[in-house]
């Protein structure tokens, strides 16, 4: 290849041009980022497109977290590419690509930027020598590359990098052209994929405090009993229809989804019966269809029914501390109800027992466990 100076050409990438077929691929592979947002795989399919779209031998797909003050990598994939040369690059040869150099300094300015290796190096000959290509490049086969990145108002989403072999040449403008009207498209699906992701992190945030006080999750519905929100786990079939996809429900209604006992607590709790505490216990003392129904009053008057799906830990009530304290099996089961924030009233109707007799209990629980009301009670047997 004779000496040029590429790296002072002009380009017009508005007059690049590109064909029907080229546009109707850049749409479908559109659809098909929407189709497969979710996927576990969808960097590895975006890349396998892509390749096939910019003539390309190999190539990676590289998600960023916006929020990190360093672009850390999350997620890479590499698609008929040594992941052994893909580690060596990101822990070092990075530093010497001529173009990722020049999409660092152009992303600081520019929107959508994208490089190819024939837009830096200033001839082929110095360009082969360089130690980027005789040491990284040269045993890969790769020859030529090109980089664009993934940016939603300044903040960076994803980084593509294409790979060609000498064969096959440099990328044209054509190329660029089409690298530019395929980022639209991925940005919503990074920016769907960052959301997801940060939505999954709260939610085990939020599972793990539920666990710690016995809940296993819960179902925030409306007052007309459309689902709004769900955390944590609801398989028990005596709470919710075994089948039900709870995730993909939101903004329906649930009400015929869930069992009798539930849909009564409800409807009380809506006619302003107050909160609905329904614990069942089996023969061997165990919790069975174990629910609370919360109601949440806003400032603009709304509310909320919150549908607690309860475990049998009973609110974080340790056993082992009750055995330490010498409480008996159902004393134990009556702390864990006082827990639950359940009246005298109330378990006695979950047990089975007199009112009275539910009072003699927590005299004798109060005295063995040297306490004065059930505050310092939950507290003194608490996780």
């Amino acid at each position: 290849m004779a000496h040029r100076t590429t790296h002072l050409r002009v380009y017009d990438r508005a007059m690049a041009r590109v064909s029907d077929l080229q546009l109707n691929q850049v749409v479908q592979i559109g659809h098909l980022a929407q189709e497969c947002v979710a996927e576990r795989d969808f960097a590895a399919i975006m890349t396998r497109e892509l390749m096939y779209l910019l003539g390309s031998s190999s190539g990676v797909f590289i998600e960023f977290d916006p929020g990190s003050p360093q672009l850390k990598l999350l997620e890479g994939t590499s698609y008929q590419v040594d992941h052994s040369n893909m580690k060596k690059y990101l822990d070092y040869y990075q530093h010497l690509d001529p173009a990722l150099a020049r999409y660092k300094r152009l992303s600081h300015v520019h929107e959508l930027p994208s490089v190819s290796t024939d837009q830096v190096i200033e001839s082929d000959s110095s360009y082969r020598e360089c130690e980027f290509y005789q040491d990284f490049l040269r045993p890969t086969g790769v020859h030529s590359a090109m980089i664009f990145g993934i940016n939603i108002e300044g903040q960076p989403f994803g980084l593509v990098g294409m790979h060609r072999t000498e064969p096959l040449g440099h990328y044209s403008e054509t190329d660029h052209r089409l690298a530019q009207l395929l980022i639209p498209y991925l940005s919503i699906a990074l920016r769907f994929r960052y959301s997801r992701r940060q939505q999954e992190k709260r939610d085990d945030v939020v599972t793990n405090l539920l666990r710690l006080r016995g809940i296993r999750g819960y179902l925030m519905l409306d007052k007309d009993f459309l689902l709004r929100d769900v955390v944590g786990e609801f398989e028990d079939a005596d709470l919710i229809a075994p089948y039900a996809d709870l995730q993909g429900l939101r903004g329906c209604s649930v009400y015929h989804l869930l069992s009798e006992q539930v849909r009564t607590s409800l409807v009380r709790a809506r006619e302003g019966r107050g909160r609905e505490v329904a614990i069942l216990l089996d023969r061997h003392g165990n919790t069975r269809n174990s629910h609370r129904v919360e109601v949440v009053k806003h400032a603009d008057g709304t509310r909320h029914y919150v549908l607690i799906a309860l475990d049998q830990s009973y609110a974080g009530i340790s056993d082992g501390r009750a055995r330490e304290l010498s409480l008996s099996p159902r004393q134990t089961q009556i702390v864990k109800l006082v827990a639950l924030g359940m009246t005298n009233a109330q378990i006695s109707g979950s047990l089975g027992l007199q009112v009275k007799t539910v009072e003699n209990y927590l005299t004798s629980i109060f005295q063995k466990t040297g306490t004065s009301n059930r505050t310092e009670l939950v507290a003194v047997l608490s996780n």
